[in-house]
């Protein structure tokens, strides 16, 4: 099973965001949103790797950092 992807606007939301996200000690990654899955933005999107993302896109939200979108890890 793959992580789920939380899509963000831009790449420079991204890394704000995976960097938000591992200052609070998640192992917080970025990548390349596939582009069958990129409807919005950059195309980049956050991997957390123990942390469900739903609450990690709520984090994200509350920082300031809009999430368009969350994708099951398995559909890629």
């Amino acid at each position: 099973m793959n992580n789920p992807l939380i899509m963000v606007g831009s790449v420079t939301y991204a890394i704000k965001g995976r960097d938000l996200l591992r200052r609070m000690g998640y192992r917080a990654n970025m990548e390349r949103t596939p582009a069958s899955l990129n409807r919005v933005g950059c195309g980049y999107s956050i991997t957390v790797d123990d942390l469900d993302a739903v609450k990690a896109a709520k984090i994200l939200g509350e920082n300031g950092i809009k999430v368009y979108g969350i994708s099951d890890g398995d559909t890629l």
